[in-house]
């Protein structure tokens, strides 16, 4: 056995019966939807590293938010993505202490593991640097090359982390993938949902690992969509980015969400009709679906009837009442809409 492998096994051995095992399974056999929830509480966590270290990293690299100096996003942001980072090896960990010798004994587990090591690196030496100095990465031109050589590389791993993430459950398909499968059909005559799932694309999203890629994308965008329109709501609320014009969050952050928005409805289609007909009789993609009509509506009055007088309080520290409960309402539809999206799964 190769010296890692046996490493990481020991690992595994040791927490196999131990008592974060027993705990864990405890909590996810014995706490009603605590399963679901805690998925939510990660993916949430991801949205918010999304939210945070990727927009931040897309400033260093001019791809985003132009309007924000570093320095303030730097002492902003930084908090955000440490407590996002912090939540997320907690609810990481009740899966990995349940099942011990499943994750360490994985090797896309392993491959998130070793990608999450470097953001972690990064980031901390960032934002050490600029604690020291605020102008630290802007001083020199040698500097500048190098924290968007930084940048580059920790998006890389956030990628592959959120693509290990999801992958963790699927490794059967990176070495048995099948890649079609014969359409079902009995000669009966059945409903039009059921016929979608036997379409030749809906069976080779299904049995292929076109199913995890989709999953992962969707993910990956879903996190986007929330860590981008994560800025605005804080700044609705009055928490965050107080400097800054609602109009220009508006104007920087809205294309990111759209864009993202449109590739985890793509990818969401993809998924669906691999099991359209029991997706429309399951409770939680129902009350997805409704969540989605609801935060779109809540969107939509926010941009066509609050932002009318927009220019009255546009620059304020604390914009008024209803754009106020807009944006708390923006957190918890999106954050409901998180949480039907794990139930799916859940609910056969």
């Amino acid at each position: 056995m190769h010296p890692m492998s046996a490493f990481f096994d020991s690992i595994g051995n040791s927490l196999t019966g131990s008592f974060l095992q027993d705990g864990a399974l405890w909590a996810l056999q014995n706490i009603p939807g605590f399963p679901p929830v805690i998925q939510t509480v990660h993916i949430l966590g991801i949205a918010v590293v999304m939210g945070s270290i990727v927009l931040f990293n897309l400033r260093i690299l001019k791809l985003a938010i132009p309007s924000q100096s570093l320095p303030e996003i730097t002492r902003r942001v930084m908090p955000f993505f440490w407590f996002a980072l912090a939540s997320n090896l907690v609810s990481g960990a009740f899966f990995v202490f349940a099942q011990p010798m499943r994750y360490f004994n994985n090797p896309v587990f392993l491959w998130k593991m070793a990608a999450l090591l470097p953001i972690v690196i990064l980031t901390f030496v960032y934002h050490q640097l600029s604690k020291r100095e605020p102008d630290f990465w802007q001083l020199h031109p040698s500097r500048i090359l190098v924290s968007r050589l930084m940048a580059f590389q920790s998006l890389t791993a956030v990628l592959l982390v959120c693509t290990g993430g999801r992958w963790i459950a699927y490794t059967e398909y990176l070495d048995y993938p099948l890649w079609y499968i014969e359409p079902y059909f009995d000669g009966t005559e059945y409903p039009f949902w059921v016929s979608v799932e036997n379409w030749g694309i809906s069976q080779i999203i299904a049995a292929t690992n076109w199913f995890p890629t989709l999953e992962t994308v969707h993910v990956i965008a879903a996190s986007l969509l929330v860590g981008s329109i994560l800025w605005v709501d804080l700044r609705l609320i009055g928490i965050a980015a107080t400097a800054y014009p609602v109009s220009v969050l508006n104007r920087e952050l809205i294309p990111w969400a759209w864009g993202a928005f449109i590739l985890a409805t793509i990818t969401g289609m993809g998924m669906f009709i691999t099991r359209a007909s029991g997706h429309l009789q399951n409770p939680a993609f129902q009350t997805k679906a409704i969540l989605l009509a609801l935060a779109g509506a809540n969107m939509a009055y926010f941009h066509f009837v609050l932002n009318r007088n927009r220019e009255q309080w546009n620059g304020d520290t604390e914009p008024p009442r209803q754009a106020k409960t807009a944006g708390l309402m923006s957190l918890v539809l999106w954050a409901l809409v998180m949480l039907a999206g794990r139930w799916v799964g859940h609910i056969v």
